[in-house]
């Protein structure tokens, strides 16, 4: 978006300007201007969106180039700066039509919110002020900062949330896989940018498991249409649900309630990834509310077979077949007292489980002998289909740890690692922290940061640069990220190693 800065002064047009960038926003500073004539001619070459501009300055007054230089240019959102002594031109002004007044010295946090204002109708904008809450909000979920760093008035203090968590069950593999989840994860990224408006935010981000989570918020302050518009979202997400029944993935919605600020959002998606194998006696392809949930959880009986259901879906993506099939006897050990497994419901959610996510597929209904035989008689024939001397596989972590020092300056995530490995991401999300002793997002951020101190200490780039080639794409995400793991401002850390 297009910025024109104009004051005699050219001091203070190199402040506001420094101001304007430290921001982080796609703000471009069209022109300078040090006089009302200068001003409009920038107006009427660049029709920018937002002038900041003095009130007082020489050939033509701040006021009367505004007048001119809204009949040239309608759109432009004007910011008014002034001195306490021209406070009545500052109200004239807001009167005929400036957007924002703001008192020299200029406060940065006010210039801030005062560039927000102006262009919060601004589509690019709004993307880019979401694109920095899901960098916050992906860096919170998986403790690379915390909420220290947040001021009190915060989206992640005050605002509210809605988050679930997305889980496919299928038979797919590999690139199969691959192409299901990108085309999910494409169409729900479409949806989210075509709902977005300014009061709002949502993210896609990868949890500590290896597992999606989509996260809507609203401020209340901002109006209650946001609150309505991210709920709207999540009855569509539903819908989503529902409907991969019909295909390859019966993918299934695990949502929190409304909850205020981010901790109790982390709580509550914290809880629902323990509580996600309950989908298998619950129902795979719809939304699951965390109510619901709460009380399926209630019952240890559920609970455990839910459990066995989804370590047999486990061992039988990874191979493992011997424990496949001890955890098959250990439920049909534990399945007869199972009365619950005799109302209809529940007996038909298991069978669309296993149909999805171990390919068993029955035009009836089966009985718990029939489910048992069914799952044992998969268990053998995959045995069987075992060549001799069928190669091992190579250390899936020294893979990932080799495609993380090649590649850690790009947007690198675990389910796409999982997917050429041909594995699933929540498998290789627990080996990789069992193997390491770090979670894959950590070890992801300490690499970048070593990578960080390196440029910082052996080139003369700006931070903003070596942000960059590390990885980061908003220099304030990468300094939250190097203060919390550093102890110290990138700048600092430079000075003090000089």
């Amino acid at each position: 978006m297009k910025l024109i800065i104009a004051d005699d002064e050219s001091l203070i047009r190199a402040s506001i300007l420094s101001m304007v960038q430290d921001v982080e926003t796609s703000w471009q500073l069209a022109g300078e201007a040090s006089n009302g004539e200068e001003l409009l001619d920038l107006v009427k070459e660049h029709r920018p969106n937002v002038a900041i501009i003095d009130i007082r300055m020489p050939r033509m007054s701040g006021l009367e180039a505004m007048q001119l230089g809204r009949v040239i240019s309608p759109c432009t959102k004007w910011i008014i700066l002034s001195g306490y002594s021209d406070f009545a031109y500052a109200q004239e002004a807001m009167k005929l039509g400036a957007s924002e007044y703001l008192l020299k010295p200029v406060n940065p946090i006010e210039l801030e919110r005062a560039l927000a204002n102006t262009a919060k109708d601004n589509k690019e904008f709004i993307r880019m002020l979401n694109q920095q809450f899901e960098n916050s909000l992906f860096a919170l979920c998986n403790g690379l900062t915390s909420m220290k760093f947040e001021e009190l008035d915060s989206i992640f203090v005050q605002g509210w949330f809605i988050g679930a968590i997305c889980l496919f069950d299928t038979t797919c593999t590999g690139k199969a896989l691959s192409d299901i989840t990108s085309r999910f994860y494409d169409d729900l990224r479409g949806c989210m940018h075509s709902q977005l408006v300014y009061g709002m935010n949502f993210a896609m981000i990868s949890l500590l498991s290896g597992d999606l989570a989509v996260i809507g918020s609203w401020d209340p302050a901002k109006g209650v249409a946001s609150k309505e518009q991210v709920h709207r979202f999540f009855d569509a997400l539903g819908d989503r649900a529902g409907n991969s029944l019909q295909g390859a993935a019966a993918i299934t919605i695990l949502q929190t309630a409304e909850c205020l600020g981010f901790d109790s959002l982390n709580q509550q998606l914290g809880q629902l990834g323990q509580w996600s194998s309950l989908r298998a006696v619950c129902g795979v392809g719809r939304r699951l509310a965390y109510a619901e949930l709460q009380t399926e959880a209630g019952d240890d009986r559920k609970v455990r077979a839910s459990h066995l259901l989804c370590s047999i879906k486990h061992h039988l993506q990874i191979r493992g077949y011997l424990n496949y099939q001890s955890a098959v006897s250990e439920m049909e050990g534990t399945w007869p007292q199972a009365a619950w497994l005799n109302q209809d419901a529940y007996r038909r959610a298991v069978q669309q489980f296993i149909q999805h996510a171990l390919g068993i597929a029955a035009a009836a209904p089966l009985t718990q002998e029939e489910m048992m035989k069914e799952l044992r008689s998969l268990g053998e024939s995959r045995l069987l289909e075992i060549k001799p001397r069928e190669p091992v596989m190579a250390d899936l972590i020294e893979q990932v740890v080799h495609y993380l020092e090649q590649h850690y300056m790009e947007d690198v995530g675990i389910g796409q690692i999982a997917h050429q490995l041909n594995v699933s991401a929540n498998y290789l999300s627990t080996l990789f922290h069992k193997k390491t002793g770090t979670p894959f997002v950590k070890y992801l951020t300490n690499i970048r940061m070593l990578k960080a101190k390196e440029l910082l200490l052996n080139t003369n780039l700006q931070v903003k640069q070596i942000a960059e080639k590390v990885g980061y794409y908003s220099t304030r995400h990468f300094t939250k990220l190097f203060v919390e793991n550093c102890l110290s401002y990138p700048s600092d850390y430079r000075k003090s190693q000089a």
